[in-house]
């Protein structure tokens, strides 16, 4: 059984950086089993309504801007896997959750920077997903445990998202690899709660994280949803452990947590 991940996905300049994060992120992908198939929520995904990709082949979205050319230049034709999606429909419905297919929508920069990363040769069947930040975090992580069953069966699970993520608190002054203390003190309680799977104290996060409307700030929680889907679908194996945390600009976290199986 694979376990399901939740992986930041930091700036679009990711994708053609060299450092300990991405080194991270390329080891990890050859310590696991590979996968028959990887089901990806990215925080660039929003929708009130869950919403599956069912492409055959996915195009290559640059949602992004200002960038270096080079990042515009970059194609990741991953195939889609329309039985695997009406899978994954058919578990969320029987949960409760209404889904509707999107045939057309190709892959964001949150699900192709990570995928690229991790499987460079696009040679994997991918199914994406799309998040709702206004739902309750119990809701987002019920979603994930609806789908739980798809890891039985070789399906990586992953979010793709930020736990640290506020642009208007990001330090252009902090050295290579310096942290902001505040950073590291909400990404130390978010390692404490997750690893003893409080998710009661994880559902209250806004009122019991330290610096949570900093890390996580209201108008942009979409990047820290997509930790409680992936949680979620290791629901039948709680275990959680943090492979990767380091810091690019003071506070945007690069993290990699992993979830179920596989964990010490």
């Amino acid at each position: 059984m694979l376990p399901s991940l939740f992986i930041a996905h930091g700036a679009p300049t990711l994708a053609v950086e060299k450092n300990a994060y991405t080194d991270a992120l390329k080891e990890l992908a050859g310590q696991l089993k590979r996968p028959r198939a990887i089901v990806i929520f990215s925080a660039h995904w929003e929708s009130p309504v869950q919403e599956i990709g069912s492409a055959d082949v996915f195009s290559t979205i640059h949602d992004f801007g200002g960038f270096p050319l080079e990042l515009y230049e970059i194609q990741y034709p991953a195939n889609g896997d329309r039985l695997l999606a009406e899978e994954a429909a058919a578990l969320l419905r029987s949960a409760g959750v209404s889904v509707r297919f999107h045939p057309s929508r190709g892959l964001d920069h949150g699900a192709w920077v990570v995928l690229r990363l991790m499987y460079p040769d696009a040679d994997i069947p991918v199914v994406p997903m799309s998040v709702n930040p206004a739902l309750t975090p119990q809701e987002q992580y019920d979603i994930g445990r609806a789908l739980r069953a798809l890891r039985r069966r070789d399906i990586l699970i992953i979010g793709s998202g930020g736990t640290v993520h506020n642009f208007a608190k990001i330090n252009m002054w902090a050295k290579p690899g310096q942290a902001d203390e505040w950073a590291v003190q909400f990404e130390e309680w978010l390692a404490e709660t997750l690893t003893a799977w409080d998710l009661p104290a994880l559902y209250r996060y806004r009122e019991l994280a330290p610096y949570a409307n900093w890390a996580v700030p209201r108008h942009g929680s979409e990047h820290f949803v997509p930790l409680l889907y992936a949680m979620g679908a290791a629901d039948d194996d709680r275990r959680a452990q943090r492979l990767h945390l380091s810091f690019q600009l003071g506070s945007l976290s690069h993290v990699i947590w992993q979830f179920g199986a596989g964990t010490d």
